[in-house]
């Protein structure tokens, strides 16, 4: 059943949902894994990471824990310089956006990128005018259960009154640890049954079929 959309809340996550920023990301994690000192795996390997926290792939990955603030530096600054401008909208996503806040819904982000990665990449592929909140990690917020908290705060907004909307299991884990519903986006970086066996309250193949979903 479509979920009603009155007075609702709306909560993206970025990589693999808004926007398709896979090269930016891969060339990034070359980067980082080249700062902490491991060896960096294949392109294929590597894609099975999108979308998680960048501490817990680098961890994962071999690094170090006293070469961690390092290897993430690299990755944010190349990120920041070159990265960001590599990735693309996905189809049907600024008709979605433009369409909710017609509707009067309120749109957020909680991505695991850190909150000023955030802001640059919806600046940067012309997404700000959506957002009434830009949310990503922080010193104090580093899962996204917690990104998701901080928005809520910061909108005054009732879980139960919101959505999120993410193409990973730490997306739906995240908003239903907040008590909110998820939509999982099939078109982002999902691996395998993942966003099934996360529970997701729906589940949509393309931006116009979250819309649907959203009742629009």
């Amino acid at each position: 059943m479509p979920a009603r959309l009155d007075g609702r809340t709306v909560v993206f996550d970025i990589d693999g949902t808004l926007l398709d920023s896979a090269a930016g990301i891969l060339a990034g994690f070359q980067h980082a894994l080249r700062a902490g000192g491991v060896p960096v795996p294949s392109e294929t390997e590597l894609r099975v990471h999108l979308g998680p926290p960048l501490r817990e792939f680098l961890a994962l990955a071999g690094v170090r824990p006293d070469r961690l603030d390092a290897a993430a530096q690299a990755y944010h600054e190349y990120y920041l310089r070159e990265g960001l401008h590599r990735a693309t909208r996905y189809p049907g996503v600024q008709d979605l956006l433009g369409a909710l806040v017609d509707r009067g819904a309120t749109l957020a982000t909680a991505t695991a990128k850190r909150t000023t990665t955030a802001r640059a990449i919806v600046e940067a592929h012309g997404l700000t005018s959506y957002f009434t909140v830009i949310g990503g990690t922080d010193e104090r917020r580093t899962s996204k259960a917690q990104t998701i908290a901080g928005v809520l705060d910061r909108l005054d907004a009732a879980p139960a009154a919101t959505i999120m909307v993410g193409d990973r299991r730490h997306d739906i884990e995240g908003a239903h640890a907040q008590g909110v519903r998820a939509v999982g986006a099939l078109w982002g970086y999902g691996v395998g049954d993942e966003l099934r066996e996360a529970g997701a309250d729906w589940l949509a193949r393309d931006a116009a079929e979250c819309g649907r979903l959203l009742g629009l």
